[in-house]
């Protein structure tokens, strides 16, 4: 795309309102124009844009400032993917450095950059966290306003919370394609009532944030996201334990980052097998590399082995390691293979922007930009398919 065309796009974004101020009228009709489709899903998790662009972060394409979602666009990103967290930064209820006071991705911040992704006809997919922080492997926490509640208040505010949201967007005429009940949620969500040692406590939870999508629209396609992309022993298991309860769900999402979730091989062998059990549609919608042994800031990079000498870390190891997951994922058996997301690749150093108040960018090597916000070669990777 020459300087011409993005200048072009960028008049049609502002006449369809991308970069409207959170609580504006969707646009009558633009919106409703993109739908839902069964193309490949080339996607990025823009999470934290929002935040980085109030803290005066900025995009360039060959030294031309531009939305960051644009320049995306114009290298072959159709579908960004946004966490939502209930209530971050409360100071009522958190320590100033534990969360950013701005309370970003919370349903609002979320709310105005769908309306952005898809006004650029960009696909949507909602990752509902339901914690008011990050949730991961390692922590599951409930919201404040949920804590001491039993599972039948749980599964209530779980469905009433889910449904609350994505009306929310549907008043705006933004149509997620899919939505993720919980993030990476291995052991169980929503610790300790839904842990993995409470089956029977997490599957009614998952039955409740399952039917309340399907209550806005039966269209949207369920997520349910481990972070075991590499350990198929560890998937078998969990959706074993789902299925075997009466769960259901459309689509299986996996995180693979090479430094913990094992080789290219051990993903393909995950992916294909889960696929084929379930005969569901998988899609891999965490994954990055290095771009850089530098780092931009203070904080120390968290992706310092990646596990692999196939694909040095530079833009175009980056580029092929993107063309490898992208393969394996598109070559998954019956068509299920339908998606590769790149988590955060917009996270450039920013002053103040970190994984706590105070705190660095632990991610600033393994973005699609500079530095300095210069949209790196390794982009043009989406391109491939």
């Amino acid at each position: 795309m020459n300087r011409r065309e993005m200048m072009g796009w960028l008049a049609s974004a502002a006449a369809l309102g991308v970069g409207a101020a959170v609580g504006a009228p969707a646009v009558a009709g633009s919106l409703e124009l993109f739908g839902r489709d069964n193309r490949f899903a080339k996607g990025a998790d823009v999470s934290t844009l929002l935040e980085l662009e109030a803290h005066g972060a900025k995009f360039y394409e060959h030294g031309v400032p531009l939305d960051c979602l644009l320049i995306l666009k114009s290298h072959g990103v159709d579908s960004i993917r946004i966490k939502v967290w209930n209530d971050p930064g409360n100071p009522n209820f958190y320590p100033a450095d534990q969360s950013p006071a701005a309370g970003y991705n919370n349903a609002e911040h979320v709310r105005a950059l769908a309306r952005r992704a898809a006004a650029l006809g960009m696909r949507v997919l909602i990752d509902f966290h339901y914690s008011d922080w990050w949730a991961d492997p390692g922590k599951q926490y409930p919201p404040h306003d949920w804590a001491g509640k039993d599972l039948v208040q749980t599964c209530t505010a779980l469905s009433e919370y889910t449904s609350n949201v994505l009306e929310m967007l549907k008043r705006d005429g933004v149509h997620p394609e899919w939505v993720q009940v919980g993030n990476e949620i291995t052991g169980g969500m929503l610790w300790p009532l839904g842990k993995y040692d409470q089956w029977d406590n997490l599957a009614q939870l998952l039955k409740a944030g399952h039917d309340a999508v399907k209550s806005v629209d039966e269209r949207i396609k369920v997520m349910l996201h481990l972070d075991s992309g590499g350990n198929n022993a560890t998937s078998r298991w969990w959706f074993d334990s789902a299925t075997q309860r009466g769960v259901t769900f459309d689509v299986i999402g996996l995180s693979y980052y090479p430094q913990w979730q094992g080789s290219l091989s051990d993903l393909q062998n995950n992916a294909n097998d889960l696929a084929t059990r379930y005969d569901k549609d998988v899609m891999v919608v965490e994954t990055a590399y290095p771009w850089t042994t530098s780092d931009g800031d203070s904080e120390p990079n968290a992706m310092t082995n990646t596990g692999s000498s196939t694909f040095p870390p530079t833009p175009a190891g980056q580029a092929q390691f993107l063309g490898a997951v992208t393969d394996i994922v598109a070559a998954i058996p019956g068509g299920h293979g339908k998606g590769v997301f790149w988590w955060e690749p917009e996270w450039i150093p920013t002053p103040n922007v970190g994984w706590k108040v105070g705190a660095g960018d632990q991610w600033d090597n393994n973005t699609l930009f500079d530095f300095h916000g210069n949209a790196l070669p390794s982009l043009d990777a989406f391109r491939r398919r």
